[in-house]
């Protein structure tokens, strides 16, 4: 389905599943369930056809429950103002959850339409709770996201190493000091696949 009346798609989504939710820059098939697909191209998966990159002025303010993505945000040039339009078109306690590559990804740099570098402490700019010990400033925004959750994800596309890879994200992920020590101390030995974080807009 591709039209240009937004209103209508939010309208029927929200009347078939009870809440709206987007998934940015979906694949060929959706990675989410119950989403309104967002991309610049016409694809199967994608419901709303906008270059994202320009915001949302086509959603209105506080009407949206939940935003999805995966490998989109390190798409995108402006993160601030991104994220300053995220803030605006979700409801108050509403969440972000997103996966984007680790900076240590050995295939990162193979994508030249990448824009962004994202670490363990990357989404700590954008909110003012001190979700990790090590504290970053945040008076470069306005924004102040509650920090849910943040996980390093290890994985390889070859099945042994990936076994491995899985026995990583288990150990380091069994607590925020282990998060960090990898940061701080194994980045460059045990290269990390992903990030996965989730962010909710605060209810003030």
């Amino acid at each position: 389905m591709h039209t240009d009346k937004f209103d209508d798609i939010l309208f029927d989504y929200k009347s078939k599943y009870g809440k709206c939710v987007l998934e940015l820059g979906p694949g060929e098939t959706k990675q989410f369930e119950h989403c309104i697909g967002l991309d610049i191209m016409a694809k199967e998966s994608v419901d709303y056809v906008c270059d994202l990159s320009n915001g949302f002025s086509f959603i209105p303010d506080s009407s949206i429950d939940e935003i999805r993505s995966s490998h989109f945000l390190e798409h995108i040039d402006n993160l601030p103002n991104f994220l300053r339009e995220v803030s605006r078109v979700l409801k108050p306690n509403g969440k972000m959850i997103n996966i984007v590559p680790h900076f240590s990804n050995p295939y990162y740099y193979s994508d030249h339409t990448h824009k962004s570098f994202w670490g363990l402490y990357s989404i700590s700019y954008f909110s003012k709770n001190s979700f990790f010990k090590r504290r970053v400033p945040t008076y470069y925004n306005d924004l102040d996201f509650d920090i849910v959750d943040v996980k390093l994800i290890f994985r390889s596309d070859f099945r042994l190493r990936n076994l491995f890879k899985k026995f990583l994200t288990r150990v380091f992920n069994s607590s925020n000091y282990m998060k960090e020590l990898y940061e701080e101390t194994f980045t460059y030995i045990f290269p990390c696949y992903e990030i996965y974080f989730e962010i909710q807009k605060t209810s003030k």
